[in-house]
């Protein structure tokens, strides 16, 4: 039986907390700054952290901020941290070398990790202890028998292993990608008068529009050079398939249609 002490209640935060509760003999401990937050974990069997010495006393610290928020909170309170801290950033560039500095520096274990998993609202009430059934934990630092177990126990059942640049970008295109994406589409002032007109196709489409845009805006900017080639080969491909239609030729506009087709059988 471990102590595990979640920083940042909110949904991916919560979603730990409450899954190390229900599917582990783990004592679960949450530090937050909400009042309504700490109230509503507390009822569902969180033990608070009011003063952060507390933390010295987990053997895991799994820290759930915005990843600037994280940056500065271990910055501020390396001296708190337990022997094994674990972060869950959208990115990491910018922010594992610091990190990884610090540990070195005041002998904490340092372990980057991002589970890919999530949903469209956020906070503690949104939160689910089924979160992260059959989701992928993409990690920089080797987790150890124990790590690994006790993830899958809460439903991670695909680990990667990917470096600090591999991850972001990556992250640019599976993740980051798919809501700028999103977001340019559902800002045609069609959106409003869809009504009547549409079905699933708009659903899937305008999902990730439906986004934090102050966490989003962070994780963009901390990743702007992935994103921003990312964005220019789609639209380099939509520039291709408007090439198409305006001079009407079938032939490109098929081949490029099945093209996309191919690759997505591939994918799945």
């Amino acid at each position: 039986m471990k102590k595990i002490a979640i920083v940042g209640l909110g949904l991916m935060g919560g979603s730990f907390a409450k899954a190390f509760i229900e599917y582990s003999d783990n004592i679960v401990y949450g530090y937050d700054i909400d009042e309504k937050t700490k109230k509503s974990a507390k009822n569902f069997g969180i033990k608070i952290i009011e003063d952060k010495n507390e933390l010295k006393n987990m053997d895991l610290t799994i820290i759930c901020l915005n990843p600037l928020t994280i940056k500065k909170f271990v910055g501020e309170n390396y001296k708190y941290l337990s022997k094994t801290v674990m972060e869950i950033s959208g990115v990491k560039n910018n922010l594992y070398p610091y990190i990884k500095k610090l540990s070195e520096k005041y002998s904490f274990v340092y372990k980057s990790i991002h589970p890919m998993a999530g949903r469209e609202v956020y906070g503690f009430e949104s939160s689910l202890k089924d979160l992260y059934i059959n989701a992928s934990m993409i990690y920089v630092d080797d987790l150890d028998d124990e790590e690994i177990s006790l993830f899958k126990k809460i439903g991670f059942d695909k680990f990667v292993k990917a470096s600090p640049k591999k991850h972001d970008e990556m992250i640019s295109f599976t993740s980051q990608l798919c809501h700028v994406i999103s977001n340019a589409y559902v800002l045609n002032q069609k959106s409003i008068y869809h009504d009547g007109f549409s079905a699933g196709s708009l659903k899937d489409m305008t999902r990730v529009s439906k986004i934090d845009e102050n966490l989003w805006s962070e994780l963009f900017l901390l990743n702007k050079d992935f994103l921003i080639e990312d964005i220019n080969t789609m639209m380099e491909n939509l520039e291709e398939l408007k090439n198409d239609l305006k001079n009407n030729d079938v032939d490109k506009l098929k081949a490029q249609l099945k093209k996309g087709n191919d690759t997505r059988k591939k994918m799945w």
